[in-house]
C-alpha cells in the first residue's frame, strides 16, 4: 500500500512531468519533452518513497537547469 508521501510525490512529479511534455512539444523542444516523460516514468513506475523524492527532485533540477 503506498503511503501518502508516495502518493504526493506522484502527483508533484507526474504533474511536472505533464507539463515539460506539453511545453516542449508546444515549443518543438525534444530535450523538454524527454526529461517530462522521464518525470512521468518517474512517478508511475518508483515504488519506494525515498527514491521518487530523490529522482523526481534531481530530474525537475535539470529540467530547469538544462537550457536549449
Amino acid at each position: 500500500m503506498p503511503t501518502s508521501a508516495n502518493f504526493f510525490g506522484s502527483l508533484v512529479f507526474g504533474a511536472i512531468g505533464m507539463g515539460a511534455l506539453l511545453f516542449g512539444k508546444s515549443m518543438g523542444s525534444a530535450r523538454k519533452m524527454i526529461m517530462g516523460a522521464a518525470l512521468l516514468a518517474c512517478s508511475y513506475l518508483v515504488t519506494d518513497t525515498l527514491v521518487l523524492w530523490v529522482g523526481g527532485a534531481l530530474l525537475t533540477v535539470a529540467l530547469v537547469m538544462w537550457k536549449d
